[in-house]
């Protein structure tokens, strides 16, 4: 099985992971002119909540069993990276199966704890994806393991091309069908969105299944005649045990991780009613928070665990090798690849928030304000994201979720106290998680730096990337009203026009940025040719003399 660096691994999940989200935007205009800003804070509720219960059924085992087989690998032991995925595989799937008879069986308690009874069918239909997801979880870890990060990135764009299809399908229909049988549409409709969710798991597995039986047949033997291992077997007893050590700091980390989420859905709607609002206007300013804002946050911070992934086997094979030299290295880059990419789009989607907004959400385009404030916490939460890879990868898993868990004492604190303040209202729920994550991440390096034996500082890599994207962003800021302003003389729609700038500003940044980043020195020639057909990207650069002098 052919292997990825860091850099190639990280790439073609970043890739897959930007897909899949643009594609997880497709639906949304039909979902908001469906329920509107306070059905998507039903909608907003429950998958909060199910993110937290999936979270919970792979127990992070992705990222452990990528980490346990590369270990095997590092030692010649491929017989015993097959004991492992095997054990693992079982594992999995016992959680899988727990996790949905707990979720069918326990929606009403759910639907109660989010203060939404509108969301209970929506837990009931979304059940059986946990079962599905938990095939899905096992063999992503196994790939990753080997270092082929190839499958999990085609699987992600499998499901989410499902999803959007299936969500926009089954909301209309869900939807039509509760107006004629005189139902509760929010209901329904987020019950549409659930079953889309679960054919969207049965893709997603089914292809990789697919892909582990054609690679196992093709690969067996192969490694087989290269076990080099000479040490005592591996025995499932003991893998277990180890999983077992590992998935119980991951199930408390994904306990913390998901708090925030759990501390909204259970205080934002209660404290908005208590600070004044109406029913329907604290739908509405949560349904902004936790379907506009949180969409919007993703983008950002979805390049941060892919890296952690591709960063992890070559962080556990640098440690079984003793090397900290090259653990350091792993984690600098790991750091200044992931600002380079955070902070334009950081920086774009602020400056263009409105645009954005309008372009998703079309009419329904509420809440600038919240995303124009909010995304920059991307780049805390980014940071933590690392951190907690590499402190996984130092055997020190539990560190994360127990410093995680000490920010949210103070977000519980932010929430109940601001969010009833009128003039704050939900901006509470934002502060917060600010709050939160910045003692997280101040506790976590402590650590990391103890630990290493030598100061790691993250934000030394943040400088020029910050610097440029602001720049960036206000030139993209000036060239939209500019199209906009153009196009406006040829057409009488404010939708069109609106899109079509947004569509020639996004391009006109990334050029932008990414021209200003090699004229600076902040990509090099050599990170160019880590890339997936990397060679292929520096022989088109080197066509345009501005970026050929900087490169060579």
């Amino acid at each position: 099985m052919r292997r990825q660096t860091s850099s190639r691994g990280f790439a073609t999940l970043s890739a897959a992971s930007v897909i899949s989200k643009v594609l997880a935007f497709v639906y949304l205009p039909i979902q908001a002119m469906l329920v509107h800003d306070s059905g998507n804070g039903v909608i907003g509720a429950g998958l909060m909540l199910y993110l937290f219960i999936y979270s919970l059924s792979n127990a992070g085992l992705p990222v452990i069993i990528s980490k346990f087989i590369s270990e095997r690998d590092e030692l010649g032991d491929y017989q015993g990276s097959q004991v492992i995925f095997k054990t693992a595989f079982f594992m999995t799937l016992t959680l899988g199966l727990i996790f949905s008879l707990l979720t069918f069986f326990g929606a009403g308690f759910l639907a109660d704890w989010c203060r939404m009874p509108e969301s209970k069918l929506m837990f009931m239909v979304i059940a059986p994806s946990f079962l599905f997801a938990s095939v899905t979880c096992s063999l992503r870890g196994y790939f990753q393991g080997k270092q082929n990060m190839k499958p999990t990135a085609a699987s992600q764009i499998i499901e989410q091309i499902i999803n959007s299809l299936m969500t926009a399908l089954l909301e209309i229909c869900f939807f039509h069908y509760a107006q004629q049988a005189n139902k509760d549409t929010v209901t329904y409709t987020a019950a549409g969105s659930a079953a889309a969710t679960v054919l969207a798991a049965v893709g997603s597995m089914s292809f990789l299944v697919v892909m582990y039986v054609f690679t196992f047949r093709r690969f067996r033997g192969e490694e087989t005649s290269r076990q080099s291992y000479t040490g005592p077997e591996i025995k499932r007893g003991y893998v277990f045990r180890r999983i077992l050590m590992f998935s119980i700091p991951a199930i408390i980390s994904c306990i913390a991780t998901s708090a925030a989420n759990i501390i909204d859905t259970r205080s934002c709607v209660p404290m908005l009613l208590k600070g004044g609002f109406t029913s329907d206007q604290a739908y509405a300013l949560f349904g902004i928070y936790s379907q506009k804002f949180q969409r919007l946050m993703t983008l950002p911070v979805l390049f941060a665990y892919p890296l952690v992934m591709a960063m992890m086997p070559s962080l556990s094979a640098a440690i079984m090798r003793g090397d900290r030299d090259y653990f350091r290295y792993e984690i600098s880059e790991g750091y200044r690849l992931n600002f380079i990419v955070v902070m334009p789009i950081v920086a774009g989607i602020s400056f263009l928030a409105k645009p954005i907004l309008t372009v998703i959400y079309t009419t329904q385009n509420a809440g600038s304000m919240m995303i124009i404030l909010g995304t920059w916490t991307a780049i805390i939460t980014t940071i933590q994201t690392i951190q907690s890879g590499v402190l996984v990868a130092l055997d020190k898993p539990l560190i994360t979720p127990a410093t995680l868990l000490i920010g949210m004492v103070f977000k519980i604190v932010c929430n109940y106290i601001l969010i009833p303040i009128h003039a704050v209202n939900i901006y509470g729920a934002l502060i917060g998680n600010t709050v939160a994550w910045l003692i997280s991440i101040a506790i976590n390096q402590y650590y990391i730096n103890k630990l290493m034996e030598k100061e790691e500082n993250a934000l030394k890599h943040v400088l020029r990337p910050g610097a440029l994207a602001l720049i960036m962003g206000a030139l993209c800021l000036g060239f939209y009203r500019l199209v906009y302003a153009l196009l406006k003389l040829v057409s009488g729609s404010y939708l069109l026009t609106n899109d079509l700038a947004v569509l020639f500003t996004i391009p006109f940044g990334a050029v932008l940025y990414f021209t200003m980043m090699v004229r600076s020195g902040g990509i090099s020639e050599n990170d160019l040719r880590r890339l997936p057909k990397g060679n292929r990207i520096v022989s088109v650069c080197m066509k345009f003399p501005f970026l050929r002098s900087a490169l060579t």
